[in-house]
């Protein structure tokens, strides 16, 4: 579900617990920082060749290609602090992507091999990378992709309390966000 179908649903209780790429504001939620990634570019094999340098590619390499994005209502937060670091490092986002539209592995290779286009994500990405693209890390990493827990501010149900607390043992660094 996207963040948005996530909070609608939470809000609804219609779901108890959420994985969401932004941190909703206000009160009616607790929520807990559970992954920080750096993002990287997927282009095409021969492009990066050109492009990427010892460190990854510059942002402002990627100036006159098209980025494959997703639409604003699947994320609204996350889409806006996206959008504005790639327009802020002088990339065109061109059209706005179809509501509703996903993003799969497959779209994405298909388009970023044209040699037109580029696509980001992490290097952990789970998707086998084929031969004709190439992953490269974001030099100086201005993309950081964040993943919430979030449930129910009100919440007393120990159930969830102990799915968070498997998320805190997972990894002691992260730090709970719940407002008191």
């Amino acid at each position: 579900m996207t963040t948005a179908a996530q909070l609608a649903a939470l809000r609804g209780s219609e779901l108890d617990v959420g994985l969401v790429r932004e941190r909703p504001a206000g009160a009616q939620f607790d929520a807990m920082l559970v992954v920080r990634e750096n993002l990287g570019v997927l282009l095409a094999a021969r492009l990066a060749a050109e492009l990427v340098g010892p460190e990854g590619i510059r942002l402002d390499a990627l100036s006159g290609l098209e980025w494959l994005g997703f639409s604003r209502s699947a994320s609204p937060a996350w889409h806006d602090e996206l959008t504005a670091i790639l327009r802020s490092h002088g990339i065109d986002l061109g059209p706005a992507p179809p509501e509703g539209q996903e993003l799969i592995a497959e779209v994405k290779y298909a388009a970023v091999i044209s040699g037109h286009t580029f696509a980001l994500a992490p290097e952990n990405w789970p998707h086998r990378v084929p031969e004709s693209v190439r992953w490269s890390p974001v030099a100086g990493n201005p993309l950081v992709r964040r993943t919430w827990v979030i449930w129910a501010a009100h919440s007393r149900r120990r159930d969830i309390a102990q799915l968070i607390a498997a998320f805190e043992q997972a990894d002691p660094t992260w730090t709970r966000t719940a407002r008191d």
